[in-house]
């Protein structure tokens, strides 16, 4: 969707090998379509990856005994529960290393008894790929299919109705529960259709044939979605609380430190459980938070954040936020200041500004029919 883009006026910023459109004129604008009524990004970028049986599997070894054994094995490699989950769910959940630190956060939607879909962030799929190669065994197939679809996100209250539109059976994407993904037609095309999100409002993500994704773009185009960049996807996921790899989370960050544990089924095993579970029996000497500041300075990534004048930890995001008319960020300090309703301050320019340790997500965000089921 490159030369589209660029007749949309994008400009480009290079992210994870690609080059991807950062704004089609204004981020504050865009951020605010998503939230009023409807926006649309291009998130091909991010790494899609199927886990299956092996095709390659003896004929004495049962249909039942693949699909127990796919499951089980995927469920050794990710904190979610992913033997219980029923076709068609979709759960949110981290790859760890044998330290508990975070190797990447993903999406596992179960797309039949034995078949997996995976999205993984792009600047880890390389990783992802070889790291889940490694750990499981030959008779568990993986293909990566990220170049020969393409993804879009399309967010805000109004997205449910436009992509509905856009799909001739009776049964709609909105007919989606909130975390489950199910296959449809959108112009006759044949697409995946997921109903998670990464901007805190409802939508759908539309994983199609690459060849067919100028087609989708234009007719969601021409029903009036916005499209949208980078900088307003930032800004909506940060308001909505939501982490982003490589500033947030990394391979020397443990769910527990991060907040997260919502997300990692302690009662199963997994890589890394036991590091983790060290953690929560010991207590984490650092936590993420979220902080509301007073001004629209914005502190960016590596910011010193104080308490009582010493360094108590590091932003490592930050925004303008256009809804709340003010500067937000999330940062990891010291456990004993990760109290909701703290003052502390950061350094700007060797000044220092306040700020308070607020509650996640930053944005009353709205109710959703179907619920989060994660």
């Amino acid at each position: 969707m490159f030369d589209l883009h660029r007749l949309d006026g994008a400009k480009f910023v290079e992210f994870a090998g690609w080059e991807l459109p950062l704004h089609f004129g204004s981020i504050l604008e865009e951020a605010k379509a998503v939230r009023s009524s409807c926006g649309m990004f291009d998130v091909s970028h991010m790494g899609r990856i199927e886990v299956q049986a092996c095709k390659r599997v003896s004929v004495n070894v049962s249909e039942s005994v693949q699909v127990s054994s796919v499951a089980e094995k995927l469920d050794w490699l990710v904190t979610m529960d992913v033997k219980n989950m029923a076709v068609g769910q979709v759960r949110y959940g981290f790859l760890c290393n044998e330290r508990g630190g975070i190797i990447d956060d993903l999406t596992v939607a179960r797309l039949g008894g034995s078949e997996f879909l995976l999205v993984v962030n792009a600047s880890r799929r390389e990783v992802d790929f070889a790291w889940m190669r490694q750990h499981l065994p030959a008779d568990v197939e993986l293909v990566d299919r990220t170049f020969e679809t393409a993804m879009i996100a399309v967010q805000g209250p109004d997205a449910l109705e436009v992509v509905d539109s856009l799909v001739d059976s009776e049964t709609k994407p909105s007919n989606l529960k909130r975390f489950r993904v199910g296959e449809f037609s959108l112009l006759g095309i044949k697409c995946l259709v997921s109903r998670t999100g990464y901007t805190g409002e409802d939508g759908v993500e539309i994983v199609c044939p690459a060849d067919s994704a100028n087609r989708i773009w234009s007719a969601l185009r021409s029903k009036g979605v916005r499209p949208c960049g980078l900088g307003a996807r930032d800004i909506l996921r940060l308001e909505a609380g939501m982490c982003l790899y490589g500033h947030d989370l990394d391979e020397d960050t443990t769910p527990a430190e991060a907040d997260l544990m919502r997300f990692v089924a302690m009662d199963k095993t997994f890589i890394g459980r036991d590091a983790i579970e060290e953690q929560l029996r010991n207590g984490v000497r650092r936590k993420r938070v979220g902080l509301k500041l007073f001004s629209r300075t914005t502190p960016r990534e590596g910011t010193i954040v104080l308490g009582n004048g010493q360094p108590i930890g590091k932003v490592t995001s930050g925004v303008f936020s256009p809804h709340l008319n003010t500067a937000i960020a999330m940062a990891y300090v010291e456990t004993e200041w990760a109290k909701i309703g703290q003052q502390v301050q950061f350094l700007v320019r060797d000044k220092p500004q306040d700020a308070e340790i607020v509650p996640m997500p930053f944005l009353p965000l709205p109710s959703r029919k179907g619920g989060v089921e994660r």
